[in-house]
Order: structure tokens, then C-alpha cells, then sequence
């Protein structure tokens, strides 16, 4: 027997079909359960949902994640392109954050009660995934990604270094890997560029761990 909607579900649900999957739809997401995926050339996207422990009969409350799993990547580092990804399985293939974090005021975490009025819920999603729709329209493979802003966003990042590299830009992805370094000096497994260097297969740079 299924299991009943609680009101802030069903609420939540209702608000994701028309604020969410109005937008990402038209553009070639597909959804599955609280996941919306495209394939956008050599990269692709998802954008997820994620239901907090906090959440109640009546209240509904979560997050937002974004994913980008970049095929040259994926080669890289010899793992499978998977065509729908986890969110958190993009870390390995390129990269993955909150939504918070890639646009100005957004809230870390979004609520909807059952009790209360969410039409205000809804058109503030809406605003915020359509922003985010047009980042994720700019961002069709590594290049594109390169020259957008969420690149130097967050710096450095393993992702950056193995995409500089793909790129053929050497000494950057050199520079990156020596301030992954810096940026862990106190830890002892991932201080040392040779760690880096293996880890995400960038073995051109080899040569300068011996220089």
C-alpha cells in the first residue's frame, strides 16, 4: 500500500512542477524523482532537490544542488560518462555545488508549509532556476566552463587543474595543483603535488615534481 503524501509534500511537489519543471522542461531536462538532467554536448548538467532530515508532516523543507559531469573529464581520469549522474557522483567528473553558492539571494535552504500561503515560495524558485537556466545554457563544455564566472569562483579546485590541463594550458594546471597544496599544507596525505598529480591523472606534470 502507498505510502500517503503528507500536505507539505504534496504542496512541495505542486511547486516543483510549476515553478521547477516549467523552465528546465522547454530545455531538454528530463526529470527523475527529485532529479533534472540534460545532456548539453560534452557535459552534463543536474539539478537536485534535497530533502532535508528536518522536514515534517507539515513542513517541507530543502536544498539545492548543481551538477556539472564533463566527458573529457570523465576520460581523464578513466570513469564511466554516465548520462545521469548523482549530483554528488559529479565531484569525480567535474564539479558540484549549492545553489547558494552560484547565485546572489538565494537562500541556503528553502521551506514550504503546508498551513501557509507558498505562492511566494514558487515565484522566488522560479526566478532563482531561471538564473540558473541561463548560467547552465552558456556552459556546453570545457571551454565554455573555463570562461565562465564560476570557474574563479572557487579556487583552487582539483576540477580547475584537470581542466586547464585538458585545455593544454600546463603551467595553469601546474599552478593549481601547487596551491591545492598550499591550500592543504597541514595535511600530510595531500600536501605533495606527486599526490595530486596521480590523483587526477595529469601526467604531463610528472616532470615538474622532479624540478
Amino acid at each position: 500500500m502507498a505510502r500517503e503524501k503528507s500536505p507539505a509534500q504534496t504542496r512541495f511537489d505542486d511547486i516543483i512542477k510549476s515553478a521547477v519543471t516549467s523552465v528546465l522542461k522547454p530545455l531538454g531536462f528530463r526529470k527523475s524523482a527529485l532529479n533534472f538532467h540534460r545532456r548539453h554536448n560534452d557535459v552534463v548538467q543536474v539539478v537536485n532537490f534535497q530533502s532535508s532530515h528536518s522536514s515534517s508532516w507539515d513542513k517541507k523543507l530543502f536544498y539545492i544542488n548543481v551538477g556539472l559531469a564533463f566527458d573529457a573529464v570523465c576520460q581523464l581520469a578513466s570513469i564511466e560518462i554516465l548520462e545521469k549522474p548523482k549530483e554528488y557522483e559529479c565531484d569525480s567528473r567535474g564539479t558540484r555545488e549549492r545553489l547558494e553558492r552560484l547565485l546572489d539571494n538565494v537562500p541556503d535552504r528553502w521551506s514550504v508549509r503546508a498551513n501557509e500561503d507558498s505562492s511566494h515560495v514558487a515565484e522566488y524558485l522560479n526566478s532563482a532556476i531561471e538564473q540558473l537556466a541561463k548560467d547552465l545554457e552558456s556552459i556546453d563544455g570545457l571551454q565554455a566552463y573555463r570562461t565562465h564566472r564560476w570557474f574563479d569562483q572557487f579556487r583552487p579546485k582539483p576540477v580547475n587543474a584537470q581542466i586547464l590541463y585538458i585545455l593544454g594550458d600546463l603551467d595553469g594546471s601546474w599552478n593549481e595543483v601547487t596551491q591545492l597544496c598550499e591550500l592543504f599544507a597541514d595535511r600530510q596525505a595531500i600536501n605533495q603535488p606527486k599526490r595530486w598529480i596521480e590523483k587526477l591523472g595529469l601526467t604531463k606534470l610528472a616532470a615538474k615534481c622532479c624540478t
